[in-house]
């Protein structure tokens, strides 16, 4: 048995526990949040700080079980945040319309 912190750019964030495909021979037993274990009955939805605990029934499997759990999104990612700055480029320019009062803003952002 053994439990793997989910990370905020994991890919299993947001989701329900029975969505995870478990390798052949592994078999999920809960959740641990904040000292607490929800079983794996109650098909807890999966938040960044959780803790999967997991059992490999075949010592073989366990390799397979934790890079199954260890899943990230390939770039930070989050539900909850944005990590990336809209930065506005040197060839951002401000165009006003005195007649009608409105200013425009054309821009690019990388």
């Amino acid at each position: 048995m053994f439990g793997v912190l989910i990370q905020a750019n994991s890919v299993y964030c947001g989701i329900d526990l029975t969505e995870i495909k478990l390798p052949e021979q592994c078999v999920f037993l809960g959740v641990l949040r904040e000292s607490q274990v929800i079983s794996a009955t109650a098909n807890p939805s999966i938040f960044a700080g959780d803790y999967i605990l997991a059992i490999a029934i075949n010592p073989m499997m366990v390799p397979a079980l934790k890079v199954t759990l260890k899943k990230i999104h390939s770039v930070y990612y989050s539900l909850n945040s944005c990590l990336l700055e809209a930065r506005p480029t040197a060839s951002q320019s401000v165009d006003s319309d005195d007649s009608e009062g409105i200013t425009s803003f054309n821009s690019t952002y990388y």
